[in-house]
């Protein structure tokens, strides 16, 4: 019996074989090298605590934390970017948690 050179596996008699290893060995070494896949972007849960609100308050948008703290607000009547609003949040939220320590 012939066993492949590279995982063990016992060949199969009736294929032929111009080298000593088995045919999935075989299509791993012909398959092209796939990219390594990038991480996810961090979501949002991962910025701050769960349970953050959006809200809306006297002509305002709040952010509020589980807590009850104010981690971001700004006026509804302009654009606000997500990533600077949880930037902001996320530090806001940092510097709180070190003060309650």
């Amino acid at each position: 019996m012939i066993f492949c050179k590279e995982c063990g596996e016992a060949l199969n008699l009736f294929e032929t074989h111009d080298e000593d290893v088995c045919y999935s060995c075989l299509r791993l070494r012909l398959e092209p090298a796939k990219p390594p896949v990038p991480p996810p972007p961090a979501a949002a849960g991962n910025l701050f605590p769960p349970g953050a609100t959006l809200s809306r308050e006297q002509g305002s948008l709040v952010l509020r934390s589980p807590e009850g703290w104010v981690l971001w607000s700004g006026p509804d009547s302009e654009r606000h970017s997500l990533e600077a609003i949880l930037s902001r949040a996320q530090r806001i939220d940092a510097i709180r948690r070190k003060r309650k320590r």
